[in-house]
């Protein structure tokens, strides 16, 4: 056998070597960063004195740092040429930042803290979900286009978000084991990337900042519509981890583990489904599913305000799981199969970190718009007029994109 051919040889087998590990390791990205949410009022109201807001900022400083710092995890990676090593030494600094965080000592120092762990945090998924874009976009891979990879890696996402969640009660007696636990699996996370983690054979590329993500757009404009769905989805988000988080612990009385199973029931069905629905939208297409998914996720999340016993919420959580499931997976493939050659770093990068700027200003909307119609009516009234207008909003956009169909399908088809 030639050099070549044994060099073709090589490439390939590496090609389609099954990412496993790159699989578990997004699981795992998620377990720290789900598991203190629990806690979210220990931590900020009790301890430090804050208000509703300062947990709505204690979230969304995070997301900043995430909106900020995913295009250059993109772009450091593309011009690095490496995935994992970024990884794991970001994964390290995120496990370090997040055993800190409890122990700030007042508001402002908290917050700026949280700001540069969600930067690091970016560093970890972004690329992890990178590397699943990468082999998804290997023509010499099996797994090409397919659409396993990203129906797994959703899979594994939103079921880490699910797990973590449920991991809240480690918080029922003692509010800092969740950082604590969630730090050290970030630190094993960070160590077994360098050892473990594979990535194919990419090219450095030069750094050009804002203008790679111009170009990209420029190139496929359609871009735009997964990127606003995934930023509204996490967006809406918000709600929950904000408004609704305080309403359940001190309106209804319910412990950091009851907060933790009722979110935890979201994100796991979103698991559930992911794989299922990724499979769907290539024999399908991504945007429909995009659209049923947001529909239905929009109308139950309107329904949540005006729920006040466990049995009706957890029906809520169930078909926002649902929506969420059928929607979010087909809406990252979308993006990366709209991504020109080239982009696919920047592409999902962006894609996440746009995401992170939904999170970012969620939590903060929310709690104004949920005082504005508190001081307006009555708490009730405001806690329900907050859910209304968050699934509202996605039921405008699938709406508002409807008229897109025929060209998103046509994009789809030539790929």
């Amino acid at each position: 056998m030639s050099k070549l051919s044994a060099k073709k040889v090589s490439v390939s087998s590496e090609a389609d070597t099954f990412p496993w590990v790159t699989l578990s390791f997004i699981f795992l990205a998620m377990l720290p960063v789900t598991m203190i949410v629990p806690v979210y009022k220990e931590i900020i109201k009790d301890r430090l004195g804050g208000t509703g807001y300062g947990v709505a900022w204690f979230q969304s400083s995070a997301m900043l740092g995430s909106f900020l710092f995913s295009p250059i995890a993109g772009w450091i990676s593309d011009k690095l040429g490496t995935r994992r090593k970024l990884i794991g030494i970001f994964a390290l600094v995120d496990a370090v930042l997040l055993a800190l965080l409890p122990f700030m000592p007042n508001i402002s120092s908290l917050f700026v803290l949280r700001f540069l762990e969600g930067g690091a945090h970016i560093f970890v998924i972004g690329l992890l979900l990178t590397c699943i874009s990468d082999k998804e976009k290997d023509k010499t891979s099996n797994f090409y286009n397919r659409g396993i990879l990203f129906g797994l890696g959703g899979t594994l996402l939103t079921l880490g978000g699910g797990v973590g969640q449920a991991l809240g009660f480690l918080g029922n007696k003692n509010p800092l084991l969740p950082f604590f636990v969630g730090a050290a699996i970030l630190s094993l996370l960070g160590i077994l990337s360098f050892f473990l983690l594979e990535e194919g054979n990419l090219k450095k590329l030069e750094w050009e900042g804002w203008k790679k993500t111009k170009t990209a757009l420029a190139l496929s404009p359609l871009l735009i519509v997964p990127i606003l769905f995934h930023f509204i989805d996490r967006f809406t988000v918000g709600y929950f981890l904000s408004s609704l988080n305080l309403h359940l612990r001190e309106d209804l009385g319910f412990t950091p583990g009851q907060v933790g199973g009722l979110f935890g029931v979201m994100f796991l069905l979103m698991s559930i489904l992911s794989l299922p629905a990724a499979l769907l939208s290539k024999k399908w297409n991504s945007i429909s599913l995009v659209w049923i998914g947001s529909f239905i996720y929009g109308i139950a999340q309107a329904s949540t305000g005006f729920l006040n016993n466990s049995s009706n919420l957890y029906l809520s959580m169930i078909a926002c799981g649902i929506g969420a499931g059928i929607m979010y997976v087909p809406a990252m493939r979308l993006a990366s199969s709209l991504a020109p050659n080239g982009f696919n770093a920047v592409v999902m990068t962006v894609f996440t970190g746009l995401g992170s700027l939904g999170f970012l200003l969620g939590p903060l909307v929310s709690v104004s718009v949920q005082d504005t119609f508190t001081s307006l009516y009555n708490q009730s009234a405001g806690l329900e007029f907050t859910g209304i207008l968050y699934g509202g909003l996605e039921v405008l956009l699938v709406l508002g994109t409807l008229p897109l169909l025929s060209k998103i399908l046509a994009k789809e088809k030539n790929i």
